[in-house]
């Protein structure tokens, strides 16, 4: 285990192996029924090396009705060995449940949190279990003072954090710029290359409960064929945070630039406030707004330059390899010309999973209305429903393989502004 040195790795081994034996061997001894034949096999197999097997006898033995903390704690040792984290998690939590086991039950979660690189989710474990260990066992509150301690002192993380990505694709319906808001989608369709880099500096705060960092990402966008729609971005920002009681609040700005077909297209100044609140031991509920004035630098399309404030509120909970959240933005529009400056809400879903150690997958749903109200005209109403899928396949050294499947449906009561786009696009990435 990553998480303490060669100095403390013989003791890890010791509570994942001979404490789970001692305590699977005391409570089948009076046992004769099936389920606690599978589970002395499962005893077997274990002391044999044999973690797949004896996996296998526990899940058995647990189907049939048995009920005990050790095969819980067993079934989560076996998982552990054979590098399957997340069920690993899920078998010490159920351990936990019963008060005896519960420390130790809490210092293998820890284990399993470091062998993930969650280093905060490690230090809350193995805390929590030097907190709830008995007075007198003194092993246990050694083995997770020296963890805390190994975690804690260990050399501090680099201040620097990024993500590159490159990636080929195919779009069914080239938009002018993605996500523009107004513009009508070309009704071409084309191959694409789409690359991405962004890099973030953290700096620490006078105190633990407070920092900032400072981010800057480019992209650019290139077509095969209808070049006049190729785009790139820049943008830089820099953001202060504050640990305040329950919340975490951040603040910060920053600046956006964009081009098409080699020309400036827009300029954009950005203000951000946030706040987060823990409602639990994994959900979140998190509060933003953003104010951003548009300034097109395109003579063609300056009339969209206006302000644009954005107000959003997300609930987000983890739960064993998942992660989800729910979203609400309310965004308010004072272009130039009124007849673009819309009111729009958007409700967004998303699910990340990780079934496998090496796959991820993500699901998004978004759906928006947008009303224009139009001085000379009818008024328009919109509504957009927007899907993505995305298939991560993790290589070695951080690399990743990405498939990220798009659809939008555009519905407009001006049928010049309907339209349905679909896109694919596998990346080749890695976080750093």
């Amino acid at each position: 285990m990553q998480l303490i040195n060669q100095l403390l790795r013989w003791k890890i081994f010791l509570a994942f192996s001979l404490v789970a034996l001692i305590l699977l061997g005391q409570e089948v001894r009076a046992e004769n029924r099936p389920e606690s034949s599978a589970f002395q096999a499962g005893i077997t197999a274990f002391k044999q090396g044999n973690f797949e097997s004896a996996l296998h006898y526990f899940q058995q033995a647990e189907s049939l009705g048995f009920e005990k903390p050790s095969l819980y704690y067993n079934i989560g040792v076996c998982c552990y060995k054979l590098g399957r984290y997340q069920e690993a998690e899920e078998a010490f939590r159920k351990t936990a449940a019963f008060p005896q086991m519960a420390p130790l039950a809490y210092y293998n979660l820890g284990v399993v949190a470091e062998k993930q690189a969650d280093h905060d989710k490690a230090v809350h474990w193995l805390q929590k279990s030097y907190d709830t260990a008995e007075a007198d066992d003194v092993n246990l509150r050694v083995l997770a003072a020296n963890a805390l301690n190994q975690i804690q002192d260990r050399t501090a993380p680099s201040p620097w954090a990024g993500y590159v990505s490159l990636g080929m694709g195919y779009d069914d319906n080239v938009e002018l710029v993605p996500d523009s808001d107004f513009l009508q989608a070309s009704n071409m369709d084309d191959w694409f290359l789409d690359a991405y880099l962004l890099a973030r500096r953290f700096f620490a705060g006078e105190t633990k409960s407070s920092g900032s960092y400072f981010q800057s990402s480019l992209s650019y966008l290139k077509y095969a064929e209808v070049d006049e729609f190729d785009t790139g971005t820049a943008d830089l920002g820099l953001f202060y945070w504050k640990q305040a009681g329950n919340y975490q609040l951040e603040g910060g700005g920053g600046y956006y630039y964009t081009i098409i077909d080699g020309q400036s297209y827009e300029q954009s100044p950005m203000i951000s406030l946030q706040a987060r609140r823990s409602l639990g031991a994994a959900t979140d509920l998190r509060l933003r707004y953003r104010l951003n004035y548009l300034d097109v630098l395109d003579s063609e399309y300056d009339y969209l330059s206006g302000w644009r404030h954005r107000t959003m509120a997300e609930l987000s909970r983890k739960w064993g390899s998942y992660y989800g959240y729910l979203a609400y933005t309310l965004e308010l529009n004072e272009r130039d010309d009124e007849d673009y400056s819309p009111t729009r809400h958007l409700f967004g879903a998303g699910l990340d999973m990780k079934p496998l150690d090496n796959i991820g997958i993500n699901l998004y749903a978004g759906y928006r209305t947008s009303q224009y109200s139009i001085a000379s005209l009818e008024d328009r109403d919109e509504d957009r429903f927007d899907a993505i899928l995305n298939l991560t396949y993790f290589l070695v050294s951080g690399w990743e393989i990405i498939c990220k499947l798009e659809y939008t449906d555009n519905e407009s009561s001006d049928d010049s502004y309907d339209y349905t786009r679909n896109a694919v696009t596998l990346y080749l990435a890695r976080p750093f």
